[in-house]
């Protein structure tokens, strides 16, 4: 059934996301307008190009992630007496890795470089690793492959790793980190992902009972909203919002099938 519900969010999202449906409409109306339903034609080209120039003149994606970024403050300074570390994947490029045999990262690099860090600090700690592939047609590309590589050129034995390259979401991660680890009542444990991803992680974590340490990293806004007209310098602004957007829905999504403890997790 999770493996159902999983195809059938990932189709979803992939026609339903603003950036994908925005071209479609665009598509569509160009398509009438060849084909002599100019009115209709001219109505979705309108729509479309006046929402791609919303999303790019106003800080409408910064609305979005700061309530998310801001959720959870950064934990410093830590407990000394930490058990364990755990980093969720999504800073690797499995297929780019494996194609050209060295570690290839996106824009989320933060979470990697903070995990190593606190390797070097807390040698006598627990260390978890967990991202495997969420993409439907690049399963045997894992993620974990990637850190694995990274770990090893930034000097951390990866055999201090455990690592969990199954999981294809969020509630996977922390499902399969849980069997794995078997963390017990009162230890203390930091978790590690983007800080707009933080709030729908620790809710899933919660769920399963178990207090994490909240640890925020790779933030794309400075936590105040500037209201300001800008000309973006690149056509990013789209997949921007939509990705924020993606996970303001995935925070409703789990809370309706119950996957997580509260709509919005906050500190406790």
């Amino acid at each position: 059934m999770d493996t159902v519900l999983w195809i059938i969010s990932k189709v979803f999202w992939r026609l339903a996301s603003p950036d994908i449906s925005l071209l479609l409409v665009l598509s569509v109306g160009v398509c009438l307008l060849y084909f002599g339903r100019e009115k209709l034609g001219r109505r979705l080209v309108a729509v479309a190009t006046t929402i791609i120039i919303l999303f790019s003149l106003l800080p409408i994606s910064s609305m979005l992630l700061i309530p998310l970024e801001n959720r959870f403050p950064i934990p410093e300074p830590l407990p000394e007496d930490i058990n364990g570390v755990i980093v969720l994947g999504g800073a690797e490029h499995p297929i780019l890795t494996e194609s050209r045999g060295q570690v290839s990262l996106i824009g989320s690099a933060e979470r990697l470089t903070t995990f190593v860090s606190l390797a070097r600090r807390f040698s006598d700690a627990k260390f978890v690793y967990a991202g495997g592939q969420g993409a439907i047609g690049a399963q045997k590309y894992k993620a974990a492959f990637t850190a694995r590589l990274f770990f090893e050129q930034m000097g951390l034995d990866p055999d201090r790793v455990i690592f969990d390259s199954q999981s294809r979401n969020t509630l996977e991660n922390a499902q399969n980190i849980f069997k794995l680890v078997k963390p017990q009542k009162g230890e203390k444990w930091v978790l590690i992902t983007s800080a707009w991803h933080m709030p729908r992680s620790v809710g899933v974590f919660r769920k399963l009972g178990w207090e994490v340490i909240p640890y925020p990293v790779d933030f794309k806004t400075t936590g105040k909203l500037e209201l300001t007209l800008r000309i973006p310098p690149e056509l990013s602004t789209t997949s921007a919002v939509s990705n924020v957007i993606y996970e303001w829905i995935g925070l409703t999504y789990y809370r309706l099938l119950g996957r997580t403890s509260e709509l919005f997790p906050g500190p406790a």
